[in-house]
Order: C-alpha cells, then structure tokens, then sequence
C-alpha cells in the first residue's frame, strides 16, 4: 500500500459492539422463549449463534481475533439464555418469590442443573460454532479481497500457461 491508500479498518471494535450487544438481546430473547414456554428449545440457543455471527459478521470485519470472540459471545449468550429463563421459571413456578432471590437461588444450584442435563452445553457448543463458521467465513473473504496478487514475473516476459500440452499430437 502507497502511503495516499487508506488503511483498511480491521472492524474489531464495531465487531465486538455487535457481537456483545446481540448475545445480550439474544440471552433476553432465549430467556423469555424458556419462561413463556417452559421448556428449553435447544435450536432458540443455537440461534443466539447465529444472530451473534450474522452481527458480527455485518460490520465487514477483518481482524483474525474475531471468530475466536464470536464463539465467546455465542457461548456466553445461550448460556445467559439458559440461565434468565431458569429464573424466569423459578418465580413463574413460586419457587423464588422474587427475582433477586431466583438469581441467588439459581446461582448456586446452576451447575447442578449443568450436570442433569449435559446436551444443554451441546447446544451451547453448537451455538458458538455457527458464530465462529460465520464471521471466520466473512473475515477469511475479507482477507483474501484485501491480498495484493504478487506476479514473481518482474522482467514482462509474457506468461506461461502449464495447462496446454508443449506438443500437441
């Protein structure tokens, strides 16, 4: 690059806004799936990933870090998810009186609930690969546009094509 070509912007910051604003409207939505239906709908989970990756992947990003924190955040997010709606269900159900208490309650009894039920950190794993596969697609995609193609070739002589037989029959 000349020094009058603007350096192309790596989206980190715009990315990870994103990425943490959607895996907190997504944990919110996931929660209030669980309270209003009162079961855990593991696809709900995985598409907290998805929203997270397509968030991320949106502010046109190029740093190699960011995948890795999309899979954070869509990891973190369904499991927010996981845990608002258990909550949610403990002062639905008259488990907890309030909502302060529900949090203390589910706290402590929160990797217990883990333990019960393992496939919950599977959706949760497949919940952080899709925000992983989306934005490492869009940054490799980015990365690639932005290469300088490099001709070894520095004297003009014409190229050679090596898939055209030297002597034809």
């Amino acid at each position: 690059m000349t020094s009058t070509t603007p350096r192309p912007r790596s989206g980190l910051v715009p990315g990870i806004a994103a990425g943490l604003v959607t895996a907190v409207v997504g944990a919110a939505a996931y929660g209030a799936v669980i309270g209003i239906t009162e079961y855990e709908i593991g696809i709900a989970a995985i598409g907290v990933g998805v929203l997270v990756g397509l968030a991320m992947m949106a502010v046109r990003p190029t740093s190699p870090v960011l995948p890795a924190l999309a899979a954070l955040f869509s990891f973190a997010g369904a499991a927010l998810g996981t845990f608002t709606g258990a909550v949610i269900l403990e002062v639905k159900l008259g488990a907890a009186s309030s909502y302060g208490e529900a949090v203390t309650k589910m706290t402590d009894s929160f990797p217990e609930y883990l333990r019960e039920d393992p496939k919950t950190l599977l959706f949760w794993a497949i919940a952080a690969a899709a925000g992983f596969s989306f934005v490492n697609k869009r940054v490799k995609a980015a990365r690639e546009a932005l290469a300088v193609p490099s001709d070894p070739r520095q004297d003009g002589t014409a190229q050679v094509d090596n898939f055209t037989p030297h002597r034809p029959a």
